[in-house]
Order: structure tokens, then sequence, then C-alpha cells
């Protein structure tokens, strides 16, 4: 009897430390973006796709960013929201749903305390991210970013960027467990120059005198509400931007969801004065000129992969390579 116990005893445990292990399936991705320059007269749509970058983990502002705040605050964090203007305020509610869009959240308060912390980010980020040294997960720790030296893409990195046409925007190696769809959790991804000295999120050109008065605007009350913080910053809007959420269900999953920037030109209306418009007057049509915009390209796939191959993911302005290597588990 005891010893029918004590088997059944070891085959439960046997069958726990499969389904975990089953649960901890741990993947090496290495993934290389880049910019071609392309002839292509497609119509890209008017507005960035929504992409969740708020939720996502970033690999990328810890080694590219330098942190300017890190403060606890005993009220009730305060997300900050920044509208088309650059004016900075409060969301009503920290329940509310602010990550439907990355045109704002700058902050980012931490999930169990009050810890709001802030980057200052350079104008341009490198292509090539890594940490500092060669690094690996651990158990129970969620995804890793490698050093540049434990990536595999070097000769692709090479030829491909060497192609005429061809500008590299990121390339970076990270270490991660996989879970099902639902409990998946996206990269952030962003890369190349900020545009937010020149452009608003949505691709509107900033106009000094607006910027200087919005300048104004978010000094002043930064006095009143935020008196123990530093001086906000401008949130970025960079040349590349999104997410890539790789999931695993029978098989390996991943789904982009990428902003890329372009300057170019589009026809809008001439801003008018509305003090020196004469009521009675008949409503005309307002005059549109061609006038600098921020165009965005998006890269929006979902597409099913093996794991240790290496996948292309094509683009009329961009491409991306990318590869999940299969890995041990990693010690705790």
């Amino acid at each position: 009897m005891l010893r029918q116990l004590a088997v059944s005893i070891a085959t439960l445990i046997a069958l726990s430390h499969s389904s975990l292990a089953r649960a901890e399936a741990w993947f090496e991705v290495e993934v290389y973006i880049f910019e071609r320059q392309s002839q292509s007269t497609e119509q890209w749509p008017m507005a960035p796709i929504e992409t969740k970058t708020n939720s996502a983990i970033d690999l990328i502002s810890p080694v590219v960013g330098q942190a300017v705040v890190s403060m606890s605050n005993e009220s009730t964090p305060c997300t900050l929201v920044y509208d088309a203007d650059a004016n900075s305020h409060c969301a009503e509610s920290t329940n509310t749903d602010a990550n439907t869009s990355n045109s704002g959240t700058l902050t980012i308060s931490g999930p169990s305390t009050n810890t709001l912390t802030q980057y200052r980010y350079p104008s341009m980020i490198p292509s090539e991210i890594g940490s500092s040294s060669q690094t690996y997960a651990k158990l129970g720790s969620g995804p890793v970013l490698l050093a540049s030296s434990q990536g595999q893409f070097a000769n692709i990195v090479n030829s491909l960027s060497r192609e005429r046409g061809n500008r590299s925007l990121l390339h970076m190696t990270w270490q991660q467990p996989m879970q099902g769809k639902s409990g998946s959790m996206p990269i952030r991804l962003f890369a190349g120059k900020d545009f937010s000295a020149n452009y608003h999120f949505d691709g509107r050109q900033i106009v000094q005198q607006a910027l200087n008065t919005s300048m104004q605007n978010t000094q002043g009350s930064q006095g009143t509400s935020l008196e123990n913080s530093a001086p906000l910053l401008p949130s970025p809007v960079w040349q590349l931007d999104g997410t890539l959420n790789i999931y695993l269900s029978h098989y390996l999953y991943i789904e982009t969801a990428l902003n890329l920037r372009k300057e170019g030109r589009k026809l809008m209306p001439v801003p008018t004065d509305d003090s020196n418009i004469n009521t009675n007057a008949a409503v005309t049509t307002p005059v549109k000129v061609m006038t600098p915009y921020l165009m965005s390209i998006p890269l929006e796939q979902n597409r099913r992969v093996k794991s240790d191959e290496i996948h292309y993911l094509d683009h009329p302005e961009m491409g991306m390579v990318i590869q999940i290597r299969k890995m041990a588990q990693p010690n705790a």
C-alpha cells in the first residue's frame, strides 16, 4: 500500500514538473529592422495605426535613455497625458484605458507602487541595442535583453545594410518565456530619429509660436500640480515605434504593430485668424496648400512561424528579419 502511494506521489510530482516545463517554454528572439528607399505609389493611412505601447515591455529605454525622475508619491498616481498641442494633464481616472494609443503617456506608473519614471532620450537612437555585458535570463524572470555579441545576425545585418537604399533601424536580441495569446506580453520596439521637435504625433507640423506657448503653459502648470517632480519632457515621436508580440499556441505566432514615420507633404487647410472673419460673410471653402507632414507607414502582420527558422517580413518601405530560437530553460 505504501509502495503504491509513493508511486502515485512520484507520478503527480513528475506530471507537475512536466506541466511547469511546458508553461515555461523559453526562446531567444533576434530582430533586425531596416528602412529602404522605395518608389511605391501605395496610399498610406492618414493617421498612425493604434499601438498599445504603454502596456508593452520596454527593453530599450533603460539602455538608450537617461532616467530623470524616480519618485514615490503618497497620493494617487498621476498618469500624465499629452494632447495634440503638447499640453500635459493628469488622466481623469487611473482606470481609464490610456493604452489605446501611444500619442500621449510619457511617464510609467509601477504596478505595485506609486513610482513614477521618466526618460530623457537622444535625438537619434543607435540601431544596435544590447546590454553592456553578456546576460542570461533567470527562471521566473521576464524578458531579458542580451548583449550585441550574443546575437547571430552579424552577417545578415552586414549584407542587408550594404545594399543600396537600405538603412539599419534596429537590431536587438533577447530571451523570454513564451505564453499563450491571452497571457502574452508584447515587446516595445522604437528606433531612429525623434521628430517631436517639428511634428505632432498625428503628423501635423509644429508651428514655432504655438510650441513656445504650449511650453510656457506646461511650465506654468508644473509649479502648481507637480511641485515635487522634475520638469516634464516632451513625448518623443520616433521614426519607428510600435510593438512585437510573440505567443505560443501549438505553433509560434508573431504579431507586429509598427509605424514607420517619413517626412513628406500633404494638402492642408491654411490656418486663419477667426477674429478677422466677417460673421456676415458667406461660408467659403478653406484654402489648402501643400504643407510639410509626417507620414505614417504601417507594418501590421500576423504570421505563424517555426522556431529556429529565419523569417523575413516584407514591406515596400522596410523589412524585418526575425528568428525565434529554442533554448534550455534558464536556472533559478
